[in-house]
C-alpha cells in the first residue's frame, strides 16, 4: 500500500501584477490567464512584482518543511504567477521544483484561485468552477439561484498516481467569514453540499473509494475543543459522509489551530483535510504537523522557533499555517 504526504496552505495573495501598458506582450493577458510555462514567466520579468519578496520566500519556507509530495493550495493568482513561485522560491529552499502545476481560472473577483503543485504524476484534473447550484442539485442559500456558481472560488478534482495506484483530491477555498461567521454559513454549507455532490457524481459508492478534501473551508465546530454552531461543514461532516483528520491525528484540541485572528485574539481551525470513510479506516492516526514557523509574532500561543526576518504583523509566510499529513491509501490500481 503506497502513502503520500499531502499538505493545504493558502498562501495568502500569491500574486504577480503585471504593468500591460508597458510590457508589449501580444495577448498578455490571455497568455497570463492560460499557459503553463517557464519561458513566458521570464518574458514578462521585468515588468512583473512579485508583492513582497519577503513574504513570498517565507511562503516558500513554509510550504517546503511541509515535506510534502503534493500541496493543495489557495489564493493564487494564475499558472504563470504558481510556475515562478515553484521554479524560483521552492526550488530555491527544496533544492527543486515541484514540477507538476495544476491551476483553472475560478470565480473570485479578486482573481485568487485554488491550485496544486505535486511531485507525483496528475493524471486527471477537472475545474468545477462552472457548475451551478441548480446543474448539481444543491439548494441555492439565500440571495442566490440555481443558476449562480455553487463555488466562490473553485471545487479543483485532481488524481494523483504513485506506484500504481490512484488518488482523488477535491481542493477547496469557501466563502470567507467577511459580513459574519453566522451571516455567511449558507454559502459554505451550499459550497459544502455542492461538495458532496461532485463527489457524489465522480463515485457510486462514496464511502468505499479513497479521496480527500483539502483546503481552506472558512469554517470550523471547535474552537480549542469547545463545540461551536452555525458551521457550514455539516453537509461533509455530520453523518459521516467525510472525516476531519485533525480531530483524530491532533489529539490536543488547543493545538488544532490553523489561523489567529488578531481582531478577537481567536485561534481558529479554518484548514482542513476531510477523509472518505474507506481512507480514514486505513489511517487511524496518521502523522500530521501543522507547520507555524512562518506565523507573524501576533499569535502568541505558538512559542517555536520561527523563520528569520518574521516580524510581529509582517513579513510572515501567510495568515494560515499549512497542515501536512502523511496517509496510506489502497486508492485504484491503475492499467497496465
Amino acid at each position: 500500500m503506497p502513502d503520500i504526504r499531502l499538505s493545504t496552505f493558502n498562501c495568502e495573495n500569491l500574486m504577480m501584477r503585471c504593468d500591460f501598458r508597458r510590457a508589449g506582450i501580444a495577448n498578455a493577458r490571455q497568455r497570463l490567464t492560460d499557459v503553463d510555462n517557464v519561458q513566458v514567466a521570464e518574458q514578462v520579468d521585468s515588468v512583473f512584482n512579485v508583492l513582497s519578496e519577503d513574504d513570498r520566500t517565507l511562503t516558500a519556507q513554509a510550504l517546503v518543511a511541509t515535506e510534502a509530495d503534493v500541496c493543495a493550495l489557495q489564493e493564487v493568482e494564475n499558472l504563470v504567477t504558481l510556475t515562478a513561485f515553484d521554479t524560483r522560491y521552492i526550488a530555491r529552499w527544496a533544492g527543486s521544483a515541484f514540477g507538476e502545476r495544476v491551476l483553472h481560472e475560478g470565480n473570485d473577483t479578486r482573481g485568487i484561485d485554488v491550485a496544486l503543485l505535486s511531485r507525483l504524476p496528475v493524471i486527471f484534473q477537472r475545474s468545477h468552477a462552472r457548475s451551478t447550484f441548480g446543474s448539481l442539485g444543491v439548494v441555492p442559500p439565500e440571495g442566490h439561484d440555481a443558476n449562480d456558481h455553487a463555488f466562490r472560488r473553485d471545487c479543483l478534482e485532481v488524481d494523483v498516481a504513485k506506484d500504481g495506484c490512484a488518488l482523488t483530491l477535491f481542493v477547496c477555498h469557501f466563502k470567507s467569514m467577511h459580513g459574519g461567521r453566522k451571516r455567511t454559513r449558507g454559502v459554505r454549507a451550499a459550497e459544502a453540499e455542492a461538495v458532496r455532490r461532485v463527489i457524489g457524481n465522480r463515485f457510486k459508492h462514496p464511502a468505499d473509494e479513497d479521496w480527500v478534501i483539502l483546503g481552506d473551508f472558512n469554517d470550523y465546530r471547535q474552537v480549542d475543543g469547545v463545540a461551536v454552531g452555525n458551521s457550514g461543514l455539516g453537509p461533509l461532516l455530520d453523518d459521516g459522509f467525510a472525516v476531519d483528520l485533525a480531530s483524530r491525528a491532533i489529539p490536543d484540541p488547543f493545538d488544532r489551530w490553523t489561523h489567529h485572528y488578531p481582531e478577537d485574539d481567536v485561534y481558529g481551525a479554518l484548514d482542513h483535510m476531510f477523509l472518505s470513510p474507506r481512507l480514514a479506516a486505513q489511517n487511524p492516526a496518521p502523522a500530521t504537523r501543522i507547520i507555524r514557523a512562518g506565523s507573524p509574532y501576533h499569535a502568541a500561543r505558538y512559542t517555536g522557533l520561527r523563520f528569520p526576518g518574521i516580524g510581529w504583523m509582517a513579513p510572515k509566510a501567510s495568515d494560515h499555517c499549512p497542515m501536512a499529513a502523511t496517509l496510506k491509501f489502497e486508492g485504484r490500481a491503475l492499467s497496465a
